[in-house]
């Protein structure tokens, strides 16, 4: 065994884990592991830790990062207490044990299984992990009857509280108000019943420096490190206001099994239908009065009433942001004969993360017709000029040029890093060199190997791309064919030919709104 190489001790243990008291703490496994490895006369010992980390689930912090200076060749050996530390997915622990950590020149060893890599008695193995992921399985279902019983006894069962409340300090089951919070969350309801929209109350917000709930949660508990919480800590969402609005938490109530796993493999959650819900009242002190919060539920209704106007928007789904790459969203202003506009979505929810990109519909449907009619005009050449065109216009034969001259480069290249292992072999079997030299370069120019294989199933699916993409310009050419001049747009058209729309902004007022056409099949033209 290679000295210089790290002994890995991984250590794992799952909130779930803790809760049924069925595993030894991160601690109790580090000093087993340690004492193991001293004892094996292992070295250079590194600990790898995963604290609060299902089995299930291999996308750990703790495994990513032992499974990177795996990669790296700078681990000979892994040990962990026993299989499950490892994982309770009997098919990916199964993996890593037969095949990941041998074809990586690693050792594994669970010592309470007895399961040795280096030794050829490990038909047991697979067996346990079977049973690891059987493990797994009844806990999850155990967790989830636990949180039932839980929830229908009205205790709090989440990981924090609705904004505007605390954990009881006395018992965490219990919620109690955040005076601070509240009086935000009574402020959102005066707001809105005065007739302030959802919007202007967000304004209203970000000007009195109040921290959205994200933000606060991420300064009390150390969540949510999306650098947006920490650029625009009170860049309330329209949505975040609409969520206080409908939260029934506010009149003392406790609201459970609103959304669950779809499985103990998963941490993706899926919505609960109402039905579903478990709902039990006048669990804690409300903030807002019933009478309040009826009016509030009215009000919203009767505008979504308001806001329905029967109008096609042939562009839904197309209209893309060039600056942050979200939709554009339609308005329509009946005071103002149902005037139709697109803007960034991001900009209406947040006026300081983009600008506006502001479009009219009518604008956009005059531009987007006469591009389709420029395509139509230019396919009555003739298929011909029509693909000699658009090649050009693509700069498709300089692309597939280009690509051809750098596979050319890398594939010599490869040919002299094969001449150059080979003298650098006959070099060290001469004693030219030292044996740590001989390994040092060998594993260079293997890397640069690597990456250059890597380049070249990259550059021939690129070269297969960008040939095929003369077959897309025919293909294209036939749907323009049949077509006469467009003398109105309709969504048809759109669905036919448009696959998306990018809009960037103007940064002169007097020049006109640019708008990038990717056309169907051939892309930007």
């Amino acid at each position: 065994m290679n000295e210089n190489k790290i002994t890995a001790l991984y250590c794992r243990i799952s909130r779930e884990d803790e809760l049924l008291q069925e595993s030894s703490s991160i601690e109790t496994q580090k000093v087993y592991l340690s004492r193991y490895a001293n004892s094996n006369k292992f070295y250079n010992i590194r600990y790898y830790v995963d604290d609060g980390y299902s089995g299930s689930n291999f996308d750990r912090p703790g495994f990513v990062e032992l499974k990177n200076d795996i990669e790296n060749q700078l681990v000979s050996i892994v040990i962990t207490k026993d299989l499950s530390r490892l994982g309770r997915d009997y098919l990916t622990t199964g993996y890593y044990i037969e095949h990941y950590f041998p074809l990586n020149g690693v050792r594994y060893i669970a010592i309470n299984d007895q399961v040795d890599t280096d030794k050829n008695d490990n038909d047991f193995a697979p067996f346990r992990n079977i049973m690891n992921e059987w493990y797994a399985r009844d806990i999850s279902k155990k967790i989830r009857s636990a949180y039932k019983t839980k929830a229908l006894s009205g205790e709090f069962t989440g990981p924090y509280p609705s904004y505007g409340y605390n954990k009881s300090p006395k018992d965490k089951h219990k919620i109690v108000v955040n005076k601070k919070q509240a009086e935000v969350v009574s402020l959102i309801y005066n707001l809105y019943l005065e007739g302030m929209t959802v919007y202007k109350i967000s304004k209203v917000l970000k000007e009195k420096k109040v921290l959205t709930p994200r933000a606060e949660l991420h300064k009390k508990y150390d969540v949510y490190f999306a650098d947006n919480v920490k650029k625009y800590p009170y860049d309330w969402a329209t949505q975040s206001i609409l969520s206080v609005l409908r939260n029934e938490v506010y009149l003392g109530h406790i609201i459970c099994n609103r959304n669950q796993t779809s499985s103990f493999k998963s941490k993706k959650l899926k919505v609960n239908p109402e039905s579903e819900w478990i709902i039990s009242k006048n669990m804690h002190e409300p903030i807002i009065d019933e009478d309040t919060f009826n009016q509030v539920q009215l009000l919203m209704k009767s505008k979504k009433k308001t806001h329905r106007v029967p109008h096609e928007n042939i562009f839904k789904g197309i209209l893309r942001c060039n600056e942050c790459g979200k939709t554009l969203s339609l308005s329509i202003r009946p005071d103002r004969d149902y005037h139709k506009s697109f803007a960034c979505s991001t900009y209406r929810r947040y006026t300081t993360r983009c600008t506006s990109h502001y479009i009219t519909y009518d604008y956009l449907s005059e531009f987007v017709m006469i591009k389709i009619n420029e395509m139509i005009n230019l396919s009555k050449l003739g298929r011909t000029r029509f693909v000699t065109a658009i090649k050009k216009r693509k700069s498709l034969n300089k692309r597939i040029k280009d690509l051809e001259d750098k596979m050319c480069f890398e594939n010599n290249r490869l040919n002299e890093i094969d001449i150059l292992i080979k003298r650098l072999f006959e070099k060290y079997i001469n004693d030219k060199i030292s044996e740590e030299k001989f390994y040092e370069l060998d594993r260079l120019y293997d890397h640069e190997k690597m990456s250059l294989i890597k380049n070249q199933r990259y550059n021939d699916t690129e070269m297969t791309n960008l040939k095929n993409i003369e077959n897309d310009i025919n293909s294209f050419y036939d749907l323009l064919e049949s077509y006469d001049k467009l003398e109105e747009l309709k969504k048809e058209d759109i669905t036919r030919f448009i696959e998306k729309l990018v809009i960037l902004e103007k940064h002169n007022k007097n020049k006109k709104r640019i708008v990038k056409v990717y056309y169907t099949l051939v892309g930007l033209v």
